[in-house]
């Protein structure tokens, strides 16, 4: 430490204050109140209606950020952008300490690196997104913002390494998590100060006690961000100083995804000592009421039907089927009809209604619902044989809400690869993630494929929400700030369908990634409160990777080409190509303890797909972002448009 290279003790403290207070502006918008959503909080959205984007805005948004990669590479002399930010960064350093040497060291050879990939993914953005005119520049104008508290939070860096001696200069490793964290959070502000979003849940907290839940995924993800950054900074103080720029760049993804797996597995740990004992199922069979949604399924009605005859048969209790008829066009009612008639122990009855959209119809199957427990399914779903009978067990605990089961595909077409890729994510999902964070109250969604609930909590909360995407995650998260938490059983076992065409599942896909969006607008910890780790981790965590994957789907190409303009191709490339490898290496691995424990080795084959599988689903992550609508925005500010009637989902 050497504090006599201050300047005094009032430019460090404008320093700090000038960093505190451009963090509140970068967080503000996030936090602020919007009049976009004009429903009550509680069951209602109202919003302008999404749009699915064309195909060619995707090549359109790569296509830009090359443009602004080769502009940025062309300037010349001493206004170059790197120049340029280095000046400014070291005019405010200077400012604090006394050691234009050591500043001057900390900063030799910095270029933007990562925080370029985030103000090309901005500007990029900018001009293929949803808007007007000075919409386009407001989202534009983020790039500015970003740009200038990296500066000042850069200049702080420096001047810890400098005073400290600690390694954080902006172009060690540290310094690019840095970049990135920021990077994130602007990425956030730009998209609700931008987009109409849902206004936060109204649904009040109930008091918990069960602090046991935060403190331990608290403990185990510190546990994991330390071991994993213990192996990056080993990594990085042993490679060859020619490699570590290279590095740098790199290292903050596989600390993410190498966070995710150790965190599973110490949960896992956890989970083997402190994990509630299976109840037993017991004599009583008490009546489950199954509703279902349904418009224009006279494809699946008829198995979907026949296969909840068969639980219930093996369940031996009362079993009644609501099917609400959601303004169908073709044969879906007469089919149901014909099936259920050929019912051997479940009842069933169908109900017409117009065509509102899966909530409304569930809304409406839920107030003919009588039972305690309530049974909702898609009408595409295949429920196994002994699904109902393990699911009554569970609501014997009172503090549990929601039963989720264990999904796989409906089938494996090999006219399509889908079925295959999804059933490498269900896996993952359900089989890996789902089965450790429910142990501290983490799992964010219960799937709307099948989710078991207590009618009665149902009903207070209005139901499913309607006007919104992702009603399966908003009813789970909206059941956990009640009180209640969920449970994953795997002897519950359905079969969800999986579109077998590319436009059909990128339509799926952008509408999860909406989804992901429209429930952290309701529930994220910033704007609804830290309900629950269902909330303040899981769903943060889900929506922090949802919110900068345009930046990830462009990484591989900013490496490349900062291969190409720096003369270093042949070590980035090789160092992003041996961490790609590396990634999916394990990815498989982890894949082949899975496929044996759930008894489905003869698919593993197909994970050789997952890479190209994995750059796919960022494209739809991106659309997801080009699919929401932007805030009105004039020369006179916002003038949100008056919504009626809630967009049909």
């Amino acid at each position: 430490m050497n504090f006599t290279l201050l300047t005094g003790l009032q430019p460090l403290v404008l320093l700090l204050s000038a960093d505190a207070l451009l963090v509140v502006f970068l967080v503000y918008p996030c936090v602020a109140h919007y009049d976009d959503d004009q429903g009550d909080g509680m069951a209602l959205v109202l919003l302008p209606k999404p749009k699915l984007p064309s195909y060619w805005r995707v090549p359109a948004f790569g296509a830009l950020f090359l443009a602004l990669m080769v502009l940025y590479h062309s300037i010349q002399g001493s206004w170059t952008p790197d120049q340029a930010y280095t000046d400014l960064v070291t005019r405010i350093c200077l400012s604090v300490v006394r050691s234009p040497a050591e500043v001057g060291g900390y900063l030799a050879g910095f270029t933007l690196g990562l925080r370029f990939l985030t103000v090309g993914t901005i500007l990029a953005l900018a001009v293929v997104g949803r808007g007007n005119a000075p919409r386009r520049l407001l989202v534009a104008f983020q790039a500015v913002v970003y740009l200038t508290v990296m500066a000042f939070i850069d200049a702080t860096l420096v001047v810890v390494e400098v005073v400290l001696g600690a390694p954080v200069a902006p172009t060690t490793l540290l310094g690019n998590f840095a970049a990135v964290t920021v990077a994130v959070v602007a990425m956030t502000r730009m998209q609700y100060l931008n987009f109409a979003l849902p206004k936060p849940s109204a649904v009040p907290f109930a008091k918990r006690p069960r602090l046991s839940d935060a403190l331990t995924l608290i403990g185990v993800t510190v546990a994991a961000m330390a071991i994993c950054m213990a192996g990056l900074l080993w990594l990085f103080h042993v490679a060859d100083p020619a490699y570590r720029p290279a590095l740098a760049l790199v290292l903050p993804v596989p600390f993410a995804e190498g966070s995710f797996l150790v965190r599973t597995m110490l949960l896992s740990l956890v989970n083997g000592f402190t994990v509630r004992p299976e109840p037993p199922v017991g004599g009583a069979r008490p009546p489950i009421d199954v509703i279902i949604p349904a418009y224009n399924e006279e494809e699946v009605i008829g198995p979907t039907l026949e296969a909840i005859d068969v639980a219930a048969v093996r369940y031996g209790g009362p079993v009644r089927v609501i099917l609400m008829n959601d303004g169908s066009t073709d044969g879906t009612r007469a089919l149901a009809l014909a099936t259920m008639a050929r019912f051997r122990h479940a009842t069933g009855e169908v109900h017409d209604g117009r065509h509102g959209g899966k909530s409304e119809s569930l809304n409406a199957a839920l107030q003919l619902a009588r039972s305690d427990i309530v049974v909702r399914i898609d009408a595409d779903t295949i429920v196994g044989e002994w699904s109902l009978y393990y699911t009554p067990r569970w609501f014997e605990d009172p503090q549990i809400g929601l039963v989720e089961p264990m999904c796989f595909p409906r089938s494996t077409d090999r006219r399509s690869v889908f079925p295959y890729l999804r059933l490498f994510e269900e896996l993952k999902q359900f089989g890996l993630n789902h089965r450790t964070m429910q142990t501290v109250d983490g799992v964010n969604v219960v799937p709307g494929v099948f989710t078991a609930f207590r009618r009665e909590v149902a009903v207070r909360l209005g139901g499913f929400t309607v006007g919104m995407n992702g009603e399966d995650g908003d009813f789970t998260l909206r059941f956990s700030r009640l009180g209640y938490r969920m449970w994953m059983d795997t002897k519950i076992v359905v079969y969800e369908d999986v579109p077998p065409s590319y436009a059909e599942i990128r339509e799926q896909r952008v509408r999860w990634g909406r989804a992901v969006h429209h429930n952290q607008s309701r529930h994220g910890p910033y704007r609804a409160g830290v309900a629950t780790p269902k909330v303040w981790f899981n769903q943060t965590q889900q929506f922090v990777k949802c919110a900068f994957a345009p930046a990830r789907l462009l990484l591989p190409l900013y490496l490349l080409l900062t291969a190409a303009f720096e003369g270093t191709q042949r070590d980035i490339i090789l160092i992003f190509l041996g961490g790609y490898v590396l990634a999916e290496i394990v990815f498989m691995a982890l894949q082949a303890v899975l496929t044996v424990g759930y008894r489905q080795v003869r698919h593993l084959g197909w994970v050789l797909l997952w890479p190209v599988w994995h750059e796919f689903l960022l494209v739809f992550a991106t659309e997801s972002w080009l699919s929401m609508p932007g805030r009105p925005l004039g020369l006179h500010g916002t003038r949100p448009l008056r919504i009626t009637q809630a967009v049909i989902h």
